[in-house]
């Protein structure tokens, strides 16, 4: 609906292409739009619920979208630097970039990235999974 006030959630930060739900939210803030999978949107009552989707008319190939993963690496010298090379050379922009480090564990990255879609989130996240010293990844929430 044209003119209606919406928001993407940031608990889920969902991505063109990927399945969405709106939620009227309370009081006057119009709609937040959540991924499908969201585990917030349990907690909502049904009659608050919408069906949406997106629109691809709406949507440029310019458009950047947050997504925040969590990596999980073997830690060494490096590392970091050679996942940032690896977005770097996909011109996929890292808006906040945290590492945890603990002797003898390894070492957890929390990056936020801009992209244009759940495909590229997709591609991405296998070119990381597929590096030397990755031993996990996943979508997070950013908490």
């Amino acid at each position: 609906m044209e003119g209606l006030d919406y928001r993407l959630g940031g608990c889920c930060s969902p991505l063109p292409g990927e399945a969405i739900l709106g939620t009227v939210a309370l009081g006057n803030h119009g709609i937040t739009v959540h991924r499908q999978d969201c585990s917030n949107v349990v907690a909502i009552p049904s009659e608050r619920r919408l069906p949406v989707r997106w629109n691809p008319a709406l949507v440029t190939r310019s458009q950047r979208f947050p997504a925040q993963l969590r990596i999980e690496v073997i830690d060494r010298v490096g590392i970091l630097k050679d996942i940032l090379m690896r977005l770097s050379d996909g011109r996929i922009n890292v808006s906040d970039a945290r590492v945890k480090t603990s002797h003898g564990k390894p070492a957890r990255i929390d990056l936020r990235l801009e992209l244009a879609s759940a495909e590229q989130l997709q591609r991405t996240m296998h070119q990381i999974r597929s590096m030397a010293d990755v031993i996990d990844i996943a979508r997070s929430s950013g908490t």
